[in-house]
């Protein structure tokens, strides 16, 4: 062999050890998002994150359409708006997205409900008659079908009529045309409009302008819940009249406007990052949602295990906590509304997640890794503004290897987004300033998929005098400083551990709840009623035996190679954090909260042993329905369990 080509030989099996140990340090990598909004099918949310006011936040807003005067009973086919007006009138006009143009199709003496059903329409008046007719353009005859006492609404659904009553009752008879007799359903308090979704009643009240629900459950100890209020901003203090149709509800007002229903918001997404070497994969998640339950991110993550293989535990699902997304897990002994997320809503979430997880897994690259951490200043300690709080960052970068260009940023700070500038902005969904710093990074950047995961946040609020714009223009700023900083190469296998520690509580006492209860009964506040509330869960814990005398808190350790995020359920305060990072500071390591479950704050000995005012260490466990405060030593039983498992 010439002495030339053994020197290429020499040089090609140089570029192959080379290219292959290149190789060997790199991941597979693939990033997406998909939103997690509601949709036109859920016709209002409540929003989570602040117990006040007590009326609540809803994301129902309502937009001006046109014209609809004096308008005295409203309903709907799904093309047409029909209404009575006050001098006897019977109007239709076909439903589009402008002023509708509205046509006489004869007369409605002095009604006051109106329901539409298989092409008929159907009118109570102020007489206690039911009265029918065809709903056609003619003036066509009403034909009386029985009484109809004193009703102020009316709707019909499966071949029924339901109507609501001045003196506060619901009714239900079949919609024949023969007389039939009326069933009584149990309480409807001042309602002044009836409606349907095609499963549930919704009614508007007439004093306070609020918009209630309801299943059509024969039994009479059924509850309405509440799905809107006015707020002097999206939604007034002006409405008359509604009916629902193609997933919009539409409402006349005192004003003689003409109204349709959407959501207030703006985008709120899951993030989804997968990893994979040597076999081994990985999978994080993020979330622009207040919190979950375990029972929530369990199911998540037993679907994707069924569908892609990866390890449950190798999943990381991570909450963004956001005070402006819908209710997403339970909040036992707030206002009823709070109290248990809409099935349908949580549907929406999983079912991004899984989408956002098989583009992430379809898109995945030869990428490498490389860590760098920070610090930021955009906030205090609310607990105790003398004490240390966490304001570490970090920033993980993958360069896709055939370009080196970054093709994702995954970044972690420990932030509370509970700002708001305008008063529109306080009920509307959003991902506060956590997706404006994402963003404005991946703008500034050019990185198409820029991912954060909330840090132990607990303790933390931004500055008051900074706007979320202004939080978000310096977080973004921190970040932006990270890629001048020399960074470390990610190198190594995928490992994780997941394990739980149940941390024994100091119960509140069978006579301490009784007292508490004797203390707020009788006040009308929203923290009165809420502490009655769970005054009454404790008693019956206690009566039933089943008082919990332990908190669950999960702890996973994902190690993507030598980079290490440590991850917390529940809301971890800034100690967890500091700790963490001073004890593994020469580790690649990001330290979370909010992770996989968020069922209650997480503080240490001095948050527990503040005097009051305590919101970390005392009050916030009766929002979150505990039944206990942790003992003074969690953290050293948590830290020791953390240590163990990084061994």
């Amino acid at each position: 062999m010439s002495k030339t080509k053994v020197l290429l030989f020499k040089s090609f099996i140089l570029v192959f050890l080379l290219q292959n140990f290149i190789f060997g340090q790199n991941y597979f990598v693939g990033f997406s998002k998909e939103p997690i909004n509601p949709n036109s099918t859920i016709l209002s949310s409540p929003l989570a994150g602040f117990g006040d006011p007590k009326q609540g936040r809803f994301s129902i807003n309502f937009m001006e359409t046109g014209t609809a005067k004096n308008v005295v009973a409203m309903c709907s086919s799904d093309t047409k708006l029909y209404i009575a007006t006050g001098n006897n009138k019977l109007w239709q006009a076909e439903i589009s997205s402008g002023d509708p143009n509205w046509i006489y199709i004869g007369p409605a003496y002095y009604v006051t409900a109106l329901a539409y059903g298989n092409g008929k329409l159907y009118g109570a008046d102020k007489n206690n008659k039911l009265w029918m007719r065809d709903a056609v353009e003619n003036d066509n005859p009403w034909i009386n079908i029985g009484s109809a006492y004193n009703t102020t609404g009316l709707t019909f659904l499966n071949n029924k009529l339901y109507g609501t009553t001045k003196n506060n009752n619901l009714w239900v008879r079949d919609a024949t045309p023969l007389s039939s007799p009326w069933t009584n359903l149990g309480k409807a308090n001042s309602v002044r409009s009836l409606t349907n979704d095609g499963s549930n009643l919704i009614a508007l009240s007439k004093y306070d302008n609020e918009l209630w629900t309801r299943t059509t459950s024969l039994s009479a100890n059924e509850k309405w819940l509440k799905i809107g209020t006015p707020n002097h901003t999206t939604y007034g203090n002006y409405l008359s009249n509604i009916t629902y149709t193609k997933n919009k509800l539409y409402a006349t007002s005192n004003n003689n406007k003409l109204y349709y229903s959407q959501h207030s918001q703006t985008p709120i997404y899951a993030y989804a990052s997968y990893f994979e070497k040597n076999s081994k994969k990985a999978l994080i998640i993020t979330l622009d949602l207040c919190g979950i339950n375990y029972s929530f991110s369990h199911t998540i993550k037993a679907e994707i295990k069924s569908l892609y293989n990866i390890d449950e535990n190798a999943i990381l699902i991570n909450c963004s906590h956001t005070h402006y997304a819908p209710v997403s897990q339970n909040y036992s002994c707030l206002q009823e509304f709070y109290q248990n997320p809409n099935p349908k809503y949580l549907e929406i979430v999983k079912n991004s997640v899984l989408v956002a997880t098989q583009n992430a897994v379809n898109n995945k690259s030869n990428n490498s890794l490389s860590f760098v951490k920070g610090k930021t200043n955009i906030g205090y300690n609310r607990a105790d503004i003398t004490k240390e709080l966490d304001n570490n960052i970090t920033m993980v970068i993958a360069k896709q290897t055939n370009t080196n260009i970054a093709n994702g940023a995954i970044l972690s700070a420990s932030t509370h987004p509970v700002s708001y500038s305008q008063a529109r902005d306080f009920i509307t969904i959003s991902s506060n300033y956590v997706g404006a710093t994402r963003d404005k990074l991946g703008t500034l950047k050019n990185i198409n998929s820029v991912q954060f995961m909330q840090g132990c946040a607990g303790d933390i609020n931004p500055y008051k005098s900074d706007t979320p714009d202004q939080t978000a223009t310096k977080l973004t700023q921190d970040f932006s400083n990270l890629f001048s900083l020399s960074s470390s190469n990610i190198s190594g296998e995928i490992t994780v551990k997941f394990d739980s520690i149940a941390v024994p509580l100091n119960n509140f006492t069978f006579n301490r709840a009784v007292n508490i209860k004797k203390a707020n009964t009788g006040k009308y506040d929203q923290a009165s009623e809420r502490n009655v509330r769970w005054a009454n869960k404790i008693i019956n814990q206690y009566t039933s035996g089943t008082l919990s005398k332990s908190a669950t808190v999960y702890i996973q350790i994902l190690k993507i190679g030598d980079w290490n995020i440590i991850a917390l359920s529940r809301e971890a305060v800034s100690q967890y954090a500091i700790d963490l990072y001073s004890h593994f500071q020469n580790l690649k390591l990001t330290v979370l909260g909010y992770s996989n479950d968020v069922s209650s704050y997480l503080p240490v000995q001095w948050h527990i042993n503040k005097s009051v005012p305590n919101y970390e260490g005392y009050e916030s466990f009766f929002i979150y329905g505990q039944s206990g405060i942790p003992v003074n030593n969690v953290e050293d039983m948590i830290l020791t369990k953390i240590y163990s498992m990084m061994q």
